[in-house]
């Protein structure tokens, strides 16, 4: 019997994605030779099992009292992604589902933070993120970069935000890489959090991109990536509880949401065409 060979190997899509979702509204370039749009914002959703991506299509059709005139092959479209996490965090669930619940926060006591950052482990002008953060989002307080000396903001570093995180980024020749550096600061963590809803509510949109990762057959990390401009969630927030003597005893949280074009592209000839779902295959 004659076998085929691969043709392409490196389209193997091999293992799981990373999750991430922007509430920001998204970035659509609409210039003349530039067309596109960049998801603004994009946070890590966390751990999560059986990601599916599916589209649906559906002909779009006129009824009349006497008949059905189909619009010659015209149809609508929406995609549904779906998974589970496996940590139920309600931070991340507040963002998930903006709009439909509400979340307090209770203040812990303040803290002093310290960071070290082994020789040879952070670069100039690249993001060291802090392991810690306030409560309420605020920037920490009272930050020190130390190596040798205490460094100067804004003239050997500098504090930046980006996605609700805040990260060092060194900016001066005084920075010495093959040194320990050291990073201490205040913040005053969450004690707990108390998510709750009411009888309704408004979703609002969000943005979404999967990213899968693998090895290529010539040892390069290539990437395929997913990215879907707007939708929302439509899952009830489920909650099932699993016995200890279950061999996977995790509690799943089931999500699901529904993305349709954007409505800020779908009219535009130029950007209809990636309004829903682009996908980008690293070779």
């Amino acid at each position: 019997m004659d076998l085929t060979k691969s043709q392409n190997p490196n389209s193997m899509t091999l293992g799981s994605a990373k999750i991430e979702i922007a509430q920001k509204p998204v970035s659509i370039i609409n210039e003349s030779g530039k067309k596109g749009y960049q998801l603004v914002g994009l946070e890590d959703l966390g751990l999560a099992r059986g990601i599916s991506i599916t589209p649906a299509n559906t002909k779009i059709e006129v009824v009349a009292d006497n008949g059905t005139v189909p619009m010659k092959g015209q149809t609508g479209k929406k995609i549904t992604v779906a998974f589970s996490l496996l940590e139920r965090h309600i931070p991340v669930l507040a963002k998930v589902m903006d709009g439909v619940v509400s979340v307090a926060y209770e203040a812990g006591e303040l803290t002093t933070v310290t960071d070290k950052h082994l020789p040879g482990s952070v670069e100039k002008d690249s993001p060291i993120p802090l392991s810690k953060f306030n409560y309420n989002g605020n920037a920490p307080e009272n930050v020190e970069v130390e190596q040798d000396s205490v460094l100067a903001e804004n003239t050997d570093y500098r504090i930046i935000e980006y996605a609700g995180a805040y990260f060092i980024v060194l900016i001066s020749d005084n920075f010495d890489s093959a040194k320990e550096l050291k990073i201490s600061y205040k913040v005053t963590p969450a004690k707990s959090y108390t998510m709750s809803q009411g009888g309704s509510g408004i979703a609002r949109n969000l943005a979404m991109r999967l990213t899968n990762k693998r090895r290529a057959d010539d040892g390069r990390m290539i990437s395929r990536t997913w990215e879907l401009p707007y939708g929302f969630c439509v899952s009830d927030d489920v909650i099932t509880l699993k016995s200890n003597n279950d061999a996977d005893n995790v509690a799943e949280v089931p999500l699901s949401f529904e993305f349709s074009p954007h409505p800020d592209m779908a009219d535009n000839m130029d950007l209809e065409a990636m309004s829903l779902i682009r996908e980008i295959q690293e070779v």
